[in-house]
């Protein structure tokens, strides 16, 4: 950072922090308010001088590899990093379980890092109370937990809460999916494979959105289940369940990383539609390789990120001159913002000024939709436009404490749910 802005920095905090009422009808009152006012500058000048020298913020995605995750951290790194003279640490393997996240925290916590930003709310319970041993901040940076995984944590003033999806937001993203694909069967009894992801592993997003799922091919179908949608999107192994009908519907669990669980699947000619709760980014090659060899098309929705990658599937052709990827449910890369602003104000020493009424906050985005390829390039150019971008530079300051004194909660709040 230049020092012409590190000055512009801590004299912005200095002139908010030293704005004393001269009108103060009690002396004594006055007195006392200084002297708060100045404790709280000595805190917020020090607070100030660190982060324009820089600061570090630690990442955790399940998948360092995965694309939605690559599009997060782009946009942390090229973008974030470059305004506010920050930087993320990365978890450089996979996080598979509680276990996983905690090393990386007790990593984190050996580099001198504050916080982290985590896209594991299946763990939160787990992780955050050694996070609170270090004095270690957490957020979940866009994501969907119970609530009474919520309730358990929200008190704790080292997690700084939850932005994401609301449970309906869930859902409704499986059942768009499931809605769209099956219009492209044109009255054929299809051949789903239904990719349920972290669903029996505590993910509730992806709990969620195989709910979703469905239940809407169970509407549209007219399916019997033998067990309800809940408990069938809970199924820890691979799975063909009855539908009452010459529909079929296999559930294929796990988090399934590297692509080749689906690809084995596509290539066995059994089904021309995949629904995917997750992202099977790395599955579309294989399913492609599966369509040339089986002659006949397979349809492919999911839930990801408006990322370069998926720009490609949309406007690249199969062998059947159809796009590779159908449908897409997604997230784009600015949607980590939010999060990014509360670590900084906690980092700054802000972190109870923006609580909930004394609690973690809750706060909610939606998604964006995309049924084919000229809704997906629409919202592609959204995504990367920066100038456009749903969270710029210049709003994130009015959110930060750093730049804006007189930034509260209710306006935050209004910041990340616009």
């Amino acid at each position: 950072m230049k020092k012409s802005k590190t000055i512009l920095l801590l004299g912005m905090i200095l002139t908010a922090l030293f704005s004393v009422n001269a009108a103060a009808e009690d002396e004594a009152e006055a007195t006392e308010a200084a002297a708060d006012i100045a404790a709280s500058a000595k805190d917020a000048e020090a607070a100030a001088a660190e982060m324009a020298e820089g600061y570090t913020i630690g990442v955790s995605y399940y998948d360092p590899e995965d694309f939605e995750g690559i599009a997060f951290r782009e946009y942390f790194d090229n973008y974030l990093g470059t305004a506010f003279n920050a930087e993320f640490y990365y978890n450089s393997e996979s996080i598979d379980s509680a276990e996983d996240e905690i090393a990386f925290v007790e990593e984190l916590h050996e580099q001198g890092i504050q916080g982290i930003i985590s896209f594991m709310s299946t763990y939160v319970e787990d992780v955050l109370p050694v996070c609170e041993e270090y004095g270690m901040y957490y957020i979940c940076g866009s994501g969907t937990i119970t609530e009474e995984v919520y309730d358990s944590v929200k008190d704790n003033p080292y997690f700084l809460g939850v932005v994401g999806p609301t449970d309906e937001d869930e859902e409704q993203a499986g059942e768009y999916l499931a809605e769209k694909l099956s219009a492209l069967d044109e009255g054929q009894n299809a051949s789903y494979l239904v990719v349920s992801g972290g669903s029996s592993l505590g993910n509730e997003m992806h709990r969620l959105r195989t709910v979703g799922i469905l239940t809407k091919l169970q509407e549209i179908y007219g399916l019997t289940y033998d067990q309800s949608a809940e408990e069938l999107a809970e199924l820890s192994e691979e799975t063909e369940i009855s539908t009452g009908t010459d529909v079929r519907i296999t559930i294929l669990p796990g988090y399934l990383t590297d692509g080749t669980a689906v690809g084995s699947a596509a290539a066995t000619g059994e089904y021309d539609m995949v629904i995917s709760c997750m992202t099977i980014a790395n599955a579309i090659t294989y399913i492609t390789d599966a369509e040339a060899e089986n002659g006949y098309d397979i349809k492919v929705g999911m839930v990801d990120c408006f990322t370069d990658q998926n720009y490609a599937f949309f406007n690249e052709k199969d062998v059947n001159g159809d796009s590779k990827l159908n449908c897409l449910v997604g997230k784009y890369g600015a949607v980590v913002a939010p999060a990014f602003v509360a670590m900084s104000n906690a980092y700054a020493g802000y972190a109870e000024d923006f609580r909930d009424e004394g609690s973690a906050f809750w706060l909610h985005q939606t998604y964006w939709y995309a049924a084919d390829t000229e809704e997906f390039n629409e919202q592609y150019a959204l995504s990367i436009g920066i100038s456009e971008n749903t969270y710029s530079a210049a709003d994130m300051m009015q959110v930060m404490k750093l730049f804006n004194n007189e930034a509260d909660f209710d306006a935050y709040r209004e910041f990340t749910e616009k």
